[in-house]
């Protein structure tokens, strides 16, 4: 409720928000939940495919294409804090929205 509020609220407008899914087991129920809320709302979202660090170089791809399949057409970010990949991208989206 709490995020509902924050999201939704009358008073609140975000520039962008980011929806973080596992990339090692992909969207759950609840990411699908939320992604269906940010598009009925029209809010503006990048997706961050976290913990691609724990897949290997092979399963990168394969995993990342089987999430677009799910999500549809949504831009996704493959992201990884550990490896620190995908921090530039993930910047350099939020800085284009900001300016």
């Amino acid at each position: 409720e709490l995020i509902n509020g924050y999201l939704f609220g009358a008073n609140q407008k975000q520039a962008i928000i980011v929806l973080i899914i596992d990339a090692v087991v992909g969207p759950a129920e609840n990411d699908l939940e939320t992604l269906a809320v940010l598009e009925n709302n029209k809010k503006n979202f990048v997706i961050v495919a976290n913990k691609i660090d724990k897949l290997k170089k092979s399963e990168l791809q394969k995993q990342i294409k089987n999430i677009e399949n799910t999500i549809g057409s949504h831009k996704i970010i493959p992201f990884s804090t550990k490896v620190k990949s995908g921090i530039g991208d993930l910047l350099q989206i939020i800085e284009e929205v900001l300016k």
